[in-house]
């Protein structure tokens, strides 16, 4: 009777063992997540499609992307570039300008 004891507790640390080596590895997040061109849909199991929009195409992407040179973070503020020769207002002076006859 106290063999089978031990022989439980021996095959319980040999698994113990045995799962702690094959550590599984934590996969990385695609960098087409946080970009502003990408489409990303979410699967109830769990998967992904991602698909890039950059240059106004849809292109379906097939891997994990770790670097692109067309990345923009879709969480970054956007920068306001002024097109012309149109001077610098703010909104006081919107709003005295709204309000003159």
């Amino acid at each position: 009777m106290p063999g089978i004891f031990v022989w439980l507790l021996v095959a319980a640390v040999i698994r113990a063992i045995r799962s702690a080596g094959a550590q599984r590895e934590v996969p990385t997040k695609p960098l087409c997540i946080d970009c502003a061109s990408a489409h990303v849909q979410y699967a109830a199991n769990g998967k992904r499609a991602i698909s890039c929009t950059f240059g106004g195409g849809v292109r379906p992407v097939g891997m994990d992307v770790l670097y692109c040179t067309d990345y923009c973070n879709r969480n970054a503020p956007r920068r306001v570039v002024t097109i012309g020769f149109a001077r610098e207002s703010n909104p006081a002076d919107m709003a005295e300008a709204a309000s003159a006859p």
